[in-house]
Formats: structure tokens, C-alpha cells, sequence
């Protein structure tokens, strides 16, 4: 195992060890906490991922909250559809105006969601043995960490893969000038020749990461090069 690996998996295993120390016994994110971490030295080919977007009724984690939360399996390279999960939240506040146009979530939509805490339940569980992909992830993560808080009075530890991020390694790689419009999703879709989706939709955004981050990948290695999970991973 690498160097950088082995410390980014004792930083991934102390911070689970301290905020599960935190946790109440018995919740969702105390057994979450004491799951294994995945094997951050394997191939990314050979990795499990949860490919998770969220819709919220605004973008300041602090006070804003989960309207929408949707997810796909990968399996290396493979994204099993059947895995595909998309649930409404009932965020127990108003939906500002501008954000109910952007993602169409109405409040009598939403007041027919799920509850936040079943919500989360449900992605830490899935998240078990897995490791966290999405798209500008410092935006999901805010969110998780600021729900974890509220409901559990502690945070989550998880690996990390924000498939922007790794858009602009790319650039930067190749000395190819680029700016904030070339690193949005759609634009990197159009790049590599992926389907348009229809955006604001937290499923179709997490299918479309999905295929996003396959390419990347395959793009970084060719057909049977080596790119371990480690190297992949983002510092949240």
C-alpha cells in the first residue's frame, strides 16, 4: 500500500473513530461509523461507489435543507440501474421561490417527502463499504455533515471522489485553459460525448456524474492501465 493511501486511511479511520465516539449508540450514523472503510488501494475498476446528488432549498448548508436526494451504484465501471434510488424530503421549511423554479419542488410536493432523518438513514446505509462520488461533492458534503449535526450531533467520515475535481486535474494535466463554465456538468458531459440530461433533477444528475466519472477515469488510464482509488480521492 502506498504511502499516501495508508495516510489518508488513518485520517479517514481517526476521524471515524472520533465521531463515533460522539455518536449516540444505536443511530444510523454510530453504525455507519463502525462500518469498514472500503479498499482505497484497488483499482478504481474494482471499487464499489454511490453516486449521490442532492436538490436543497437553497445552497447555504447552514440553514437551508435536503428537498431531494438521489443515487446510483457503481461497480467499477458498471452502474447497475436497478440500483438507482430518488426520493423526495420534506425539509419542514418554505421553498424559496427561486429555488422551487430550478428543481420544480413545490411545498405541497415536498410536504409529501420522506422526513430528513429517514432520508439520511437511508444514505448511510448505503454508503457502507462504499465510497462517496459526486459532482462539486463540497456542496453534498456540507449538507451531510450540517444534517449529521443537527440529527446526531456529530459529523460523518467518508472517502471522497468529486468528479470536478478531477475535470480540472485533467485540464491543469494537459495545460488546457479552462474556467468555471467548462468544469459544470453538462459542459464536461458534452466533452466526452455523453448524452444531455435534463438538469436539477438529484437522480438524473447522479446517473449523469456516474457516466461522467467512468470516463474520466477511463480517459486518465486507457483500457488496461492501473489507477488506484487513492489517487483519486478528494480532501473533505
Amino acid at each position: 500500500m502506498h504511502l499516501p493511501t495508508l495516510l489518508h486511511r488513518w485520517w479517514l479511520q481517526w476521524r471515524r473513530s472520533r465521531r463515533r465516539t460522539a455518536a449516540e449508540e444505536g443511530t444510523a450514523l454510530a453504525d455507519f461509523l463502525a462500518s469498514p472503510l472500503p479498499d482505497l488501494d484497488a483499482n478504481w475498476d474494482q471499487a464499489e461507489y454511490l453516486v449521490l446528488d442532492f436538490e436543497t432549498t437553497g445552497l447555504d448548508s447552514r440553514k437551508d435543507r435536503l428537498l431531494s436526494v438521489g443515487w446510483v451504484v457503481m461497480q467499477g465501471a458498471t452502474i447497475p440501474l436497478g440500483s438507482a434510488h430518488h426520493r423526495i424530503i420534506n425539509p419542514a421549511m418554505g421553498i424559496p421561490e427561486r429555488s422551487a423554479v430550478i428543481h420544480c419542488i413545490t411545498d405541497d410536493r415536498a410536504a409529501e417527502g420522506i422526513p430528513e432523518l429517514r432520508a439520511l438513514e437511508t444514505v448511510l446505509e448505503a454508503l457502507k463499504g462504499r465510497i462517496l462520488v459526486a459532482h462539486n461533492a463540497r456542496f453534498e458534503i456540507a449538507f451531510l455533515q450540517a444534517a449529521c449535526q443537527r440529527l446526531y450531533g456529530t459529523g460523518l467520515a467518508v472517502p471522497v471522489i468529486d468528479t470536478l475535481q478531477l475535470a480540472r486535474r485533467g485540464f491543469e494535466r494537459r495545460h488546457l485553459p479552462h474556467g468555471p463554465g467548462e468544469l459544470r456538468l453538462d459542459s464536461l458531459r458534452l466533452r466526452y460525448h455523453l448524452p444531455r440530461y435534463h438538469a436539477h433533477h438529484a437522480l438524473i444528475d447522479a446517473l449523469g456524474t456516474a457516466e461522467l466519472f467512468s470516463a474520466l477515469c477511463q480517459d486518465r488510464v486507457g483500457p488496461r492501465g492501473r489507477l488506484p482509488v487513492s489517487r483519486l480521492l478528494s480532501p473533505f
